[in-house]
């Protein structure tokens, strides 16, 4: 493995915050150090062009003096050339034999002095056509032009000393380099607070998901005032977890109401068992009573079983129907002629079945009506009625199944639906409270609304609002 790789794989392996720390501090530092290489380039150029167009502004002018001169050789004075130099700007004026016959300033270092100094490498925003001369602490700019005139030539020098600008420069180089550093330090420190900050809902999230186990949901990310995106996915978690516990706690329950129904067939089977061997070998009328308690006790079981598969399969996303055009008054019929042989406790009418085709699985309809009459059966007391009505209402078949029984208080309607849900468990009624569970499971996937009107003590009106099939509605 090379050692890119090894970075890269040590890079990947770092913590969001440190990857993001890094990432942040690399472009900070990179915008520090853009922002001081512009200052210190651009304190560069200020510092060296001015002291090279002074230079030359007074070259132009010294120019001028010796054009005038030599027209009239008489103005000539020691002094001719002082107001023609700019302050700082020093001449020196050496002739062929490099002997300096005129010096603006005398105290300033010679001309040789000067030669000894010459920088082989000078500054980048040095001009090429200056020279630059080191002479201790002091840095000196030199440019020179040869004059000719009447057969003789001279070599004039022009100097300025850029001393102060030079130390400018390098103190402006180590404090820029010092604020680089700070920067570095700063831009990391910082980078790294803000960083684990912001990121601090993400590592709760984490540590609280290495926590949660099956049995202990109860932990909750808390939340901040502000509405920004990792706190509204901290939200997000909080309500997907309370969402979890509450499909947990059902299934605990749904399992546990299992456990409660399959117990109870157990327990009428020894009973059975119980009565056979103790009297039914030799009494035919308690082996009769045996036997039909336990034959009922098993179309119990066999229909207990029917709804929690509908029910299971229903959440595996594998519940299927076989779907077709259905005549619902004849599946309706059907069921009221059946439900007679069984039904003589209560009065039993159709009081109006009208023609209507509907799309939908024949028997998966047929269970669902069956669940709200035998449920009206069940709750309401002998010699009550029950009543059936199936009606054309737009593009709708209604069937309402009405009842004079025991009614559903205001409280409970809202929960009738959900899994093993019983009004009152210590009922004689017997019941598994998975039967209206699974009807719902049956309207939702056939696009029935079942609507419910109940009143304690008055009786309860279950109807389905059945959508009439593509056929019905183009006739």
């Amino acid at each position: 493995m090379s050692v890119i790789e090894k970075i890269k794989l040590k890079v990947k392996s770092r913590s969001i915050s440190t990857k993001v720390t890094l990432g942040y501090s690399l472009c900070f530092i990179l915008l520090l150090a853009v922002l001081n290489a512009a200052m210190y380039f651009g304190v560069n150029y200020m510092l060296y062009s001015p002291a090279e167009k002074t230079i030359l502004y007074s070259m132009e002018q010294v120019k001028n003096i010796l054009n005038r001169l030599e027209e009239n050789y008489d103005e000539f004075n020691s002094g001719s050339f002082q107001g023609a130099l700019v302050a700082g700007v020093v001449l020196r004026v050496a002739d062929a034999n490099g002997e300096v016959f005129l010096d603006s300033d005398s105290s300033y270092p010679s001309i040789e002095l000067f030669n000894q100094g010459i920088l082989l490498d000078p500054p980048i925003f040095a001009a090429s056509d200056f020279e630059i001369s080191q002479i201790g602490s002091a840095l000196i700019y030199r440019k020179q032009i040869d004059y000719s005139y009447d057969g003789s030539t001279v070599t004039l020098y022009f100097f300025r000393t850029i001393t102060s600008e030079w130390t400018t420069l390098n103190n402006l180089k180590m404090i820029l380099l010092v604020i680089e550093l700070v920067g570095i330090l700063l831009a990391l420190s910082a980078g790294y607070w803000t960083i684990r900050n912001i990121l601090k809902p993400i590592k709760n999230i984490n540590e609280l998901a290495r926590e949660i186990a099956f049995e202990n949901m109860e932990g909750r990310i808390p939340l901040g005032k502000t509405n920004d995106e990792l706190n509204q996915l901290a939200k997000t978690f909080n309500d997907m977890l309370d969402r979890l516990k509450r499909e947990i706690d059902s299934q605990k329950e749904f399992v546990a109401n299992i456990s409660h129904e399959f117990g109870q067939p157990a327990t009428v089977f020894l009973n059975g068992v119980d009565l056979i061997r103790y009297g039914g070998m030799e009494d035919p009328k308690i082996l009769q009573e045996a036997t039909d308690l336990i034959e009922q006790e098993a179309k119990n079981l066999k229909q207990l079983l029917k709804n929690v598969s509908i029910i299971s399969r229903s959440d595996r996303n594998c519940l299927a129907f076989k779907k077709k055009i259905l005549d619902i008054d004849t599946i309706i019929y059907d069921i009221v002629r059946s439900a007679r042989v069984y039904v003589h406790a209560h009065d039993l009418e159709l009081v109006i079945n009208e023609p209507a085709k509907i799309f939908g699985d024949e028997a998966a309809i047929t269970q669902l009506i069956r669940v709200f009459l035998e449920n009206a059966v069940k709750y309401t007391p002998d010699g009550g009625n029950i009543k059936i009505r199936s009606v054309i209402s737009g593009e709708k078949v209604l069937v309402s199944i009405s009842d004079s029984g025991i009614g559903i208080a205001p409280e409970n309607q809202e929960h009738i639906f959900d899994r093993g849900f019983r009004v009152n468990k210590d009922s004689e009624i017997k019941g598994s409270g998975f039967g209206l569970a699974m009807a719902k499971i049956i309207a939702d996937n056939h696009d029935i609304k079942i609507s419910v009107d109940s009143e304690l003590g008055k009786g309860t009106t279950f109807t389905l609002i059945i959508p009439l099939s593509r056929g019905e509605l183009l006739r």
